[in-house]
């Protein structure tokens, strides 16, 4: 909570550009990220390999990446981060080990849905919210 609390008060502080991103680590990942994405604004990716680190931050944005002590070395989970820390939403990811196999399926169409995605996501998460309060 500490982290999502963080992300979400220096990003009002700071200019729009500027993306605030953390990392949360539990055995699995799974149980932090669970917890992170019931705060609004926070975009948590449990993410056990490099592809899926390079696909949370191109397709979802996520804005924390959470790992698993227990399934990724403290090695492998340095160089995840880094890796977190230099993809950019909307910027076709490369897939594999190497990283230099670039995502088949990635075309104008896919980076014109992902456009529009987050304006849409915003506003499930209101709803969510105007739904929970009552």
């Amino acid at each position: 909570a500490k982290v999502a609390k963080e992300i979400l008060l220096s990003k009002e502080e700071e200019e729009a550009e500027t993306k605030n991103v953390g990392v949360l680590v539990c055995g699995t990942g799974m149980g932090v990220g669970m917890i992170a994405n019931k705060f609004p604004g926070i975009r948590a990716a449990t993410c056990e390999n490099m592809a899926a680190v390079r696909c949370a931050r191109a397709v979802n944005d996520a804005n924390v990446l959470c790992l698993g002590q227990l399934v990724t070395s403290a090695e492998d989970g340095k160089v995840m981060m880094d890796e977190f820390l230099k993809h950019e939403f909307i910027a076709r990811p490369n897939l594999g080990d190497g990283g230099d196999t670039p995502a088949p399926w990635w075309n104008e169409n896919v980076e014109a849905f992902l456009k529009g995605s987050m304006e849409g996501i915003q506003r499930v998460e209101k709803d969510a919210l105007n739904y929970a309060s009552g």
